[in-house]
């Protein structure tokens, strides 16, 4: 009975990291040409879809699902304060059926400086939005933005006050800006409303800084143990996506995103 017990445990155990798949974002590929060729990429490497941005064709997400890859989610940025650009609403209206997630974040305005009340207005009509074509949104924290840290996206997702809305952490801007010895317990303390992680290969840092070549790696390099993230993430119980950050990665695109896929099935099976 003990032998079976623990074969079926090895057995789901194994579902549940092949169920668990990794999304680049599209600054990752920029380099392969024509939709096709990107889809055949990331279809070839096994990752399930990507992360885009609103400047999506009909083509790529057409060629995705006829792949059977998702368009996960569409990286929008938006001064803090201001509404909601015009070409949203086309975009959404292309994404919608892919049920993508719409993954906010709010700059600086370009005079002056924004209040949280102000950003979370546009935060509430980007969320009312984009629930019109039956999409979520979460807020995406990026190194000098309104939105720069998880404890501003907290902030504003607290002021926001949309059942809808959802925080996610990116790795390389929590490192940049918060001591590592911080990561696990910033997960956990989000984890009612996480919606989205972002990994990639970091070295680990004694001091946080801005040091994208530092912070911003292939999966399979760097010092820092990204394994932290995924053993968190079980022990929160979070079933959700996660996000592969490639920003600055000089490789060529077959190079480093399979090499990212292959360190990403070791970690999951450790």
């Amino acid at each position: 009975m003990m032998r079976l017990w623990i074969a079926l445990n090895i057995f789901l155990s194994s579902l549940l990291y092949a169920e668990r798949s990794l999304y680049p974002l599209d600054n990752g590929f920029i380099d392969i040409k024509g939709p096709a060729a990107k889809v055949a990429m990331l279809k070839k490497l096994s990752y399930g879809g990507f992360v885009t941005r609103p400047s999506l064709s009909k083509e790529m997400a057409d060629a995705c699902k006829t792949e059977g890859l998702k368009v996960l989610a569409t990286y929008v940025t938006i001064p803090a304060g201001n509404e909601p650009p015009a070409n949203l609403k086309k975009h959404f209206e292309l994404i919608k059926e892919h049920e993508t997630i719409v993954w906010l974040s709010l700059t600086n305005p370009k005079h002056g400086k924004a209040s949280d009340e102000q950003a979370a207005m546009t935060v509430r009509k980007v969320v009312d939005l984009a629930a019109k074509y039956e999409l979520k949104t979460c807020l995406y924290p990026h190194v000098n933005f309104h939105t720069a840290t998880v404890k501003d996206c907290v902030r504003i997702h607290k002021i926001a006050e949309r059942p809808n809305l959802g925080l996610s952490l990116t790795l390389c801007h929590f490192l940049a800006q918060n001591p590592h010895r911080e990561l696990e317990a910033t997960l956990k303390r989000i984890a009612p409303h996480l919606m989205l992680i972002q990994i990639n290969g970091a070295n680990e840092i004694n001091e946080p800084k801005i040091d994208w070549k530092q912070l911003i790696q292939p999966l399979d390099s760097g010092t820092f143990d990204v394994g932290r993230v995924l053993k968190t993430i079980d022990e929160i119980d979070y079933k959700g996506p996660v996000t592969l950050q490639c920003f600055g990665i000089r490789k060529p695109a077959t190079e480093h995103l399979a090499a990212s896929s292959a360190a990403w099935k070791t970690l999951n099976n450790k």
